[in-house]
């Protein structure tokens, strides 16, 4: 038997709609930071000043919960668009929803931000115009590259369209597993369980457990550079680190919808504020740890305690979340439901406007970092929910000829400053 999906308006589940929007909200935040903290130097645009610690903290807690919760919500949703459609339908939908925004995102989007990092970064060496660099981009995604990126090398990569990538492929990989398993071992007759509060916790605590033993794994591999980032023919590109922690949280949403959790009263037990108390010291002692970490990046018993913090830390965030939203944010409202319906093209088109605002921006060296930082988040955010609502959803294929034109207009009149 299906489960049956928590209150809902049409086909939608408000509360799960509300975290998918918030989190990308958090990743558009994450992009806005990143000029000014920390990692500037491996950002686009560089601009930090004496408030550098302030956004690396932002960055650090928002990259441990925001992934994981939007793989989860991915995987909830996947069990019965599958159960609904079959999974010729399913994959059909996947690759129009997933695939065509990641080709043109790649091909023409990507590259804007790969020539600002090369105009920033590059010194004293020659700058390509933008056409001659864009050729040398493909040229570079046809090679087909496998094994890792190199931060100082610009070749062909997915940037922030990485998750779409590693989405889609997620998804074939279930639909040939559901597939597999409805032909071999068909579906009994009897009423699938329903898990308990008790039986959930119990569910987070192995999720925990098990997300340190893969990352423990996968951290003693060697690598060329901390934390690398790998490509695979082009197609598929991840942080070999985090790969655990997604697939996990994706075959946990699966999981939880098939054990009707968050059906009608079924939730994490316990007051959202006390899982808010606990998720706050954990958040304060990881981060001790991870400074430590940092001034001591050798120390591999460190390292090991900051991924086992770092495994509960998203566990924690993702009941908090949850127990929140199931609470208090699961009732109509237009502005939601709004925002819930353009989250997706916010997070396709956000970041070359991030880029390009925070470029702009960077001459200005009288500005406090944090009044840049509100002007660059504010401004694109709004951008990207206007672009989506009135371009790109009323308007898809002029929304397309427009990425075209836009390219056309770089190729024709950006040119290096001599």
């Amino acid at each position: 038997m299906t489960p049956t999906l928590p209150e809902q308006t049409g086909n939608r589940i408000l509360f799960l709609d509300n975290l998918r929007y918030l989190m990308i909200v958090f990743i558009v935040l994450t992009h806005a930071a990143a000029s000014y903290g920390t990692f500037g130097r491996y950002w686009a645009v560089g601009d930090s000043d004496r408030l550098i610690v302030c956004f690396d903290i932002t960055m650090v807690i928002i990259d441990v919960f925001s992934m994981p919760v939007l793989f989860f919500l991915a995987g909830y949703f996947a069990l019965p668009n599958i159960q609904k459609k079959g999974i010729g339908v399913f994959l059909k939908d996947k690759f129009m929803r997933l695939g065509i925004p990641l080709l043109i995102g790649v091909i023409f989007i990507v590259p804007i931000i790969t020539y600002i990092y090369h105009y920033k970064h590059l010194g004293g060496q020659p700058l390509l115009n933008y056409g001659q660099f864009w050729i040398n981009w493909m040229k570079s995604a046809s090679d087909f590259h496998i094994g890792f990126l190199y931060p100082s090398i610009i070749s062909f990569n997915h940037n922030v369209y990485w998750f779409i990538s590693l989405l889609l492929f997620f998804f074939i990989i279930f639909g040939i597993i559901y597939t597999l398993k409805k032909r071999f071992f068909p579906p009994s007759s009897i009423q699938e369980k329903r898990h308990s509060g008790k039986i959930m916790l119990l569910v987070m605590l192995s999720v925990g457990l098990l997300c340190i033993i893969m990352r423990t794994s996968v951290t003693v591999i060697p690598y060329p550079y901390p934390n690398p980032w790998l490509v695979i023919a082009g197609v598929l590109q991840f942080q070999t680190w985090r790969l655990p922690a997604y697939i996990i949280y994706f075959a946990l949403g699966i999981y939880a919808f098939s054990r009707k959790w968050f059906v009608k009263d079924n939730n994490f037990p316990g007051h959202p504020l006390l899982w808010l108390s606990i998720c706050i010291v954990l958040c304060f002692v990881y981060l001790v740890i991870m400074n430590n970490y940092i001034s001591n990046p050798a120390d591999t018993e460190l390292r090991f305690i900051s991924g086992c913090f770092l495994s509960f830390l998203r566990a924690t965030f993702l009941i908090v979340f949850m127990s929140i939203a199931f609470r208090y944010w699961n009732r109509p409202h237009k502005i939601n439901e709004s925002l819930a319906a353009n989250s997706y093209n916010i997070y396709l088109v956000h970041l070359p406007i991030v880029v390009v605002l925070q470029l702009l921006l960077v001459n200005l060296t009288g500005t406090p970092s944090l009044i840049k930082y509100g002007i660059v988040f504010s401004l694109s955010f709004l951008m990207s929910y206007a672009i989506s609502k009135y371009a790109i959803k009323p308007h898809t294929r002029l929304s397309i000829v427009a990425i075209l034109v836009i390219f056309l207009l770089m190729v024709i009149f950006v040119y290096p400053r001599v």
